[in-house]
């Protein structure tokens, strides 16, 4: 029957396979920076844009469900 490996056993075994992975970022002017800073931010105020229509929507759809609910069975 096969010992059972215990966690102390498994790391010993990946711990040589694992490296720590060095990152190299590509160097921008600062007008370049600017740019994408500038799309990020464009883009960020459309998805907020997007979202407060969603929620108004989705309000106003549920409000007049309600009243409508509120008319035909209370009345």
């Amino acid at each position: 029957m096969k010992k059972r490996r215990t966690f102390k056993d498994i790391r010993a075994e990946y711990e040589d396979l694992t490296s720590k992975t060095e990152l190299k970022f590509k160097e921008l002017t600062p007008f370049q920076q600017q740019v994408i800073k500038d799309r990020i931010r464009n883009q960020a105020k459309k998805d907020n844009l997007y979202n407060l229509r969603v929620t108004v929507i989705s309000i106003l759809i549920i409000l007049s469900i309600i009243a409508f609910l509120y008319v035909r069975f209370m009345i």
